[in-house]
């Protein structure tokens, strides 16, 4: 036999369409999960929620739950830099770095609830997700409580989560950002050029 006739090793060879099927499947796949995340909040911001929910009885109704992140603050800021804007909501733009909110309300009326119990279910919950109480405020039918990382905080990173319960609504807000833009601002319009601000935690 002619040593030209054997046949040698086959390529593998891939359907083209099962290729391009296979990309709209993955395309679709990421833009549904992206759009399902800004109805998704995150896992402290949900925390606060269910410790607010978990001590009144009752059924609570969704008014809203919107998550926007990281990428989506970006594209804002970017877009932001094509028209020309005053320097105060410039420095809000530059310093927004994420933001959510869930907005419930109670069926029926609240009674009276116990936001001492309230709070130290909300403690418990944050404290094991590394986060720590830095308000808490309580009156009559009134209730609010914030929450910052027990680490990593500084004035390019800052975060905080925010429960508000009144009544029969309950507000559960996070936020993200960078408050460099917003600290240099306050120093030109207080004048101290000479003596930088700084804004850190531990």
């Amino acid at each position: 036999m002619d040593s030209n006739d054997t046949p040698g090793p086959t390529s593998p060879r891939f359907p083209v369409g099962s290729v391009v099927l296979c990309g709209i499947l993955v395309g679709i796949s990421v833009v549904v999960l992206g759009i399902a995340s800004y109805f998704r909040l995150s896992p402290e911001t949900n925390a606060l929620r269910e410790s607010a929910m978990g001590g009144v009885n009752g059924t609570w109704n969704k008014t809203i739950a919107l998550n926007i992140g990281f990428f989506t603050t970006g594209l804002v800021r970017a877009g932001s830099h094509l028209f020309k804007l005053a320097p105060e909501p410039r420095a809000a733009l530059d310093t927004l770095q994420g933001a959510e909110v869930g907005v419930y309300k109670l069926q029926a009326d609240a009674g009276w609830v116990d936001h001492r119990a309230i709070l130290a279910r909300a403690d418990r919950e944050m404290s094991a997700r590394g986060w720590d109480r830095v308000v808490g405020v309580s009156r009559e039918h009134e209730l609010v409580a914030v929450y910052v990382p027990k680490r990593g905080l500084s004035s390019r990173r800052m975060k905080c989560c925010v429960l508000v319960l009144q009544d029969r609504d309950l507000i559960v807000v996070g936020a993200s950002g960078n408050l460099d833009p917003l600290l240099h601002l306050a120093q030109q319009r207080l004048d101290f050029k000479d003596t930088p601000l700084h804004f850190a935690l531990r």
